[in-house]
């Protein structure tokens, strides 16, 4: 009795992780995941050249001149990518991207244009 109770627990751990970390995506969903990826490593790159230039002391604003030129590429490729999605839950997950993306506009005093 105690390994069928086992078992059960077991499978319905299973298909909870399933459902929700390894459901394949739809090639949509794919792209919109792609874009959030590379707006991540430019958010990366923008916060290590703050954290250089202010430990430092010295002239790196190019370095962080070059990945807000990255953050304005994904928000331009997300903003493209929106006007051709038809999946639902694609344009779903590229609003939460674009209010993320807003967010960090407003935090780090851009313009969003």
């Amino acid at each position: 009795m105690k390994a069928l109770v086992w078992i059960l627990i077991l499978g319905a751990i299973g298909y909870f992780g399933y459902t929700n970390y390894l459901k394949p995506l739809t090639g949509e969903e794919k792209e919109v995941q792609m874009v959030e990826n590379k707006f991540d490593s430019a958010v990366e790159e923008y916060l290590q050249a703050v954290r250089k230039a202010g430990g430092l002391g010295m002239d790196t604003i190019s370095d962080a001149d070059a990945a807000i030129r990255k953050v304005r590429a994904t928000k331009d490729a997300l903003l493209n990518l929106k006007r051709r999605l038809k999946n639902e839950v694609a344009i779903e997950k590229a609003n939460e991207l674009e209010a993320k993306m807003r967010n960090f506009y407003s935090k780090n005093d851009l313009i969003w244009f």
